[in-house]
């Protein structure tokens, strides 16, 4: 059976297509959870205030949730910006590389990433062990509720850098450049 050149080039294209969705999934799910603790935590302050200028009572647990859905917020949102390429980075170097090098060098900046992200989200499971044991006041949600964003962050940065290499070694390193522009059109 022979191949059309139509179906061998999407064949060829299979990878990194793959691997571009993989990231795009990482950047929805990590989106979402940044919109969902932002919001949750403007509906739960902005209920604090209703409550305090209607009913002249304080609702303690108001004061809780930021507590436990900032760290959620800050970490998605490195996630989401990791899977978009939007990182800080300099890469006016980088970029004036001829191909092979300036790949060897994408290369081994996303293999040291992922070796830190994956040691740093090692390493936060002990603080998720430690911070088990404090429980906030009103709520009495343990605090490693919290700290789990941070080693689901890492595992995140660190599947990003993993997939990055892979988009290299497969030819599909054009999905790693950044999705949105930095100039006046991108305003």
């Amino acid at each position: 059976m022979k191949l059309s050149d139509e179906s061998r080039s999407s064949e060829g294209g299979a990878p990194p297509s793959l691997l571009a969705s993989s990231k795009n999934a990482i950047y929805f799910a990590s989106k979402w959870v940044a919109i969902a603790s932002i919001v949750v935590m403007f509906l739960s302050l902005l209920t604090g205030v209703v409550v305090r200028y209607v009913l002249s009572t304080n609702l303690g647990w108001v004061a809780e949730v930021p507590n436990l859905l900032f760290p959620w917020l800050t970490m998605s949102a490195i996630v989401a910006a990791a899977a978009k390429n939007e990182h800080i980075g300099i890469d006016l170097v980088v970029e004036k590389l001829p191909s092979l090098p300036r790949k060897a060098v994408v290369l081994a900046v996303d293999g040291i990433a992922m070796i830190a992200f994956g040691t740093m989200a090692v390493h936060a499971l002990d603080v998720v062990e430690i911070a088990g044991s404090q429980r906030l006041p009103i709520t009495q949600v343990a605090m490693s509720w919290a700290y789990w964003s941070v080693v689901i962050g890492f595992i995140g940065l660190a599947l990003d850098s993993l997939i990055n290499i892979a988009l290299v070694l497969t030819g599909g390193d054009q999905f790693s450049k950044p999705q949105v522009s930095h100039g006046e059109d991108g305003i």
